[in-house]
């Protein structure tokens, strides 16, 4: 068969979503991120919230509950008439936000996420294993 091209990428890991996904961001984009903050905590605390039905083909802007702080984030479902599950989408972890803390962004930021979705080749989660013992390696790291 075609070879096997592996292509190495200087990554910082960022949310582990289980035994074998995690996501990461590339080190070259660190300016990026820097940039998106910096112009996310200008515009965020002047722009409008999300209103009627969030579209999820869009992006917006998140206040993450434990910092406080502005970041990129998709819809991933609605909860309820005052609640949205987001997605952050420069880091990979989700959390359930109030509509009041999700706004809209300009378009000039609506520019492709920083973080990806990695899977770790090869490896199988055997399919009784219990995956909760994954759970205290989530989050930032």
């Amino acid at each position: 068969g075609p070879a096997r091209t592996h292509r190495l990428e200087d990554v910082v890991g960022c949310h582990v979503e289980d035994a074998v996904t995690f996501w990461a961001q590339n080190v070259s984009r660190y300016n990026d991120l820097l940039k998106l903050s910096c112009a996310l905590a200008e515009a965020c605390p002047r722009a409008n919230a999300v209103f009627g039905t969030p579209d999820f083909s869009k992006i917006y802007g998140g206040c993450f509950s434990e910092d406080g702080c502005w970041y990129r984030c998709v819809v991933q479902r609605v909860v309820n008439n005052e609640k949205c599950q987001v997605l952050y989408i420069d880091y990979g972890n989700s959390e359930v936000l109030n509509r009041s803390d999700i706004v809209e962004i300009p378009p000039n930021l609506q520019c492709p996420s920083v973080a990806k979705k990695y899977m770790l080749w090869g490896l199988q989660i055997p399919t009784h294993q219990n995956l909760n013992m994954f759970d205290q390696v989530s989050g930032r790291f």
